[in-house]
């Protein structure tokens, strides 16, 4: 099959990809997938190779961008895929917040840390379900990364925080770069892509990985590769990185894993970026598996909008934005869902990253209607609290493209509470009826319906004001199983005679040349992932690099 690799698949979002062409890539059917002898092809390899190189990187985010660079710097010709049309994926909209252990940079600012602290601390926040050869690896390797982001990616650390689930500081902070903040997560991006350009490394953009070629019982040979002017077969010589990230953008994957989630959610990083668990589905189908997926992700959110961040994409020179209501002080707020009643306690509410298992989520999961709706209703008092009047024309004129990028439908003012149910779309009997009964609770200073804690605030001061909340799947912790070397276990191992002892997972056999690193792995947080995981992703592609890179290519 031929097949030409158009201008626009290397070049798509200028400032956004590299356009280099490795030097010993092979186009065409160069690698033929016959015998010298003609023999027709194996069932399991293409009838002839596309592209040939010796490294293939399947995503360019914060997992893939170190393992690209590293490859390279061990030897390797490395081509980079991505199915979006901009470089950096999910990692470009995030923070910038890399949680690293035990480094030199920590000691710079006279903080003190242990290997240990940083096992016990993610063990237990995890609920002690960290794989500890996975969990080690990124301690052991901290101090190694944080001064090669230095040293060879020309980057500068400025501050180390404190965040859960750290006992110390261990959340480095990244200089400024080209105009963007310090601490963002679009400046490591930036950083990655200007040492994968001076590497020469070629980017393809729009390039999906549908399948991985693997030889029965032995090494994966290449991939499958969906692309705009057709499918075509690219062979790794050295072996395969997935760094594809989650698959919160998947709703048969989540639903699949947690029956409850039975409607398609906006997930972060709508609409920009399109996370759908391809990497955990290619390697289940040769022979991966995968840990914790019964754990799902953590929750996010905003209120009013369905944006997590806004960005006008896609190019590095345009920063993303912060998008929705302020929804720190919500003490005055009655939340109400479809049916226009309560649904749960508002004092066990939650704004930041959340768990399928926590009360909040538990009630939003138990509303009737779908979509689920989860409306904060107030009256001109607790807008004020809350900070809403400075946005007032948001909610008279909604635009999703101008901050704080609400939605129409998404937020309501009114006079009355049933010219407000009108707008928000719950019954005016049913709404009109809930706050005149919490309105005396409230006098009372009671809530037997939900238990809420007082101060009990009426919502009786016209104009009435009520916004949307944006429940959305955000990260994951679960997925591909790898060893501290970021290889993918092979499950076949699994299958035992009776009696079969139980090994660590840096015995069990692994996928020949496979690897995988970052956010579609599981096995460092556990249960739980916290903030700052960029510095897991970073780190663990930082490994699987180096390993693949030193592979000894099949011929």
């Amino acid at each position: 099959m031929e097949h030409a690799v158009s201008r626009r698949s290397f070049l798509k979002g200028v400032g956004l990809a590299g356009g280099a062409v490795g030097a010993g890539m092979l186009l065409n059917g160069c690698a033929s997938g016959e015998s010298d002898a003609g023999e027709a092809a194996p069932w399991w390899a293409p009838e002839s190779w596309d592209i040939e190189t010796d490294v293939i990187v399947v995503g360019t985010g914060d997992a893939g961008s170190p393992a690209a660079i590293r490859a390279v710097d061990a030897g390797a010709e490395v081509i980079m895929i991505d199915k979006g049309e901009f470089f950096g994926g999910c990692s470009v909209l995030g923070g910038g917040n890399c949680q690293l252990a035990c480094t030199s940079v920590q000691k710079r600012f006279d903080i003190e840390d242990k290997p240990e602290w940083a096992f016990e601390d993610q063990m237990e926040f995890g609920l002690y379900r960290s794989n500890p050869e996975v969990l080690q690896a990124w301690i052991d390797t901290s101090d190694e990364y944080a001064t090669w982001v230095e040293d060879v990616c020309d980057g500068e650390w400025v501050d180390v925080s404190k965040q859960e689930p750290a006992r110390v500081p261990r959340s480095h902070q990244i200089a400024e770069h080209n105009g963007q903040p310090k601490g963002s997560g679009v400046v490591f991006s930036m950083l990655f892509h200007e040492q994968l350009e001076a590497r020469g490394v070629q980017i393809l953009l729009e390039h999906k990985m549908t399948k991985i070629y693997r030889e029965p019982g032995g090494p994966v040979l290449g991939l499958e590769v969906e692309t705009p002017d057709g499918t075509i077969a690219m062979k790794a010589r050295k072996g395969v990185v997935i760094a594809t990230g989650g698959f919160k953008g998947n709703p048969r994957m989540i639903r699949a894993q947690h029956a409850a989630f039975d409607e398609t959610l906006i997930w972060t990083g709508w609409p920009d970026v399109l996370p759908t668990g391809d990497g955990h589905l290619c390697v289940t189908d040769i022979g991966g598996g995968c840990v914790d997926m019964s754990f799902i992700m953590e929750f996010s959110g905003r209120l009013g909008s369905r944006q997590y961040v806004r960005w006008d994409r896609p190019h590095f020179d345009n920063p993303s934005t912060s998008t929705g209501l302020p929804s720190g002080k919500l003490d005055h707020m009655v939340f109400v869902q479809n049916r226009g009643t309560r649904y749960l306690n508002e004092a066990g509410w939650e704004a930041g990253h959340t768990l399928p298992w926590l009360p909040h989520m538990v009630a939003f999961l138990q509303i009737e209607g779908r979509p689920r709706m989860e409306w904060f209703v107030t009256d001109q008092a607790g807008a004020e609290e809350a900070g809403w009047p400075k946005f007032e024309d948001a909610f008279l004129n909604p635009d999703p493209e101008k901050t704080p990028c609400c939605e129409p439908g998404w937020v309501a003012k009114a006079d009355t509470i049933a010219e407000l149910a009108e707008q928000m779309g719950v019954p005016a009997d049913n709404l009109e009826a809930t706050i005149a009964q919490y309105n005396e609770y409230a006098a009372a200073g009671e809530d037997p319906d939900f238990g809420r804690p007082g101060p009990l605030y009426p919502v009786a001061e016209p104009p009435f004001w009520a916004a949307r909340w944006c429940r959305m799947p955000h990260d994951q912790c679960t997925g591909i199983r790898v060893n501290q070397n970021m290889q993918v276990v092979d499950q076949s191992f699994q299958w035992q005679p009776e009696g079969c002892d139980s090994v660590p997972i840096s015995e069990e056999p692994v996928i020949p040349h496979l690897y995988a690193a970052g956010e579609c792995t599981g096995g460092t947080g556990g249960a739980v992932r916290g903030s700052g995981k960029r510095g897991w992703y970073q780190v663990h592609g930082y490994i699987a690099g180096d390993m693949v890179g030193r592979e000894e290519p099949i011929a």
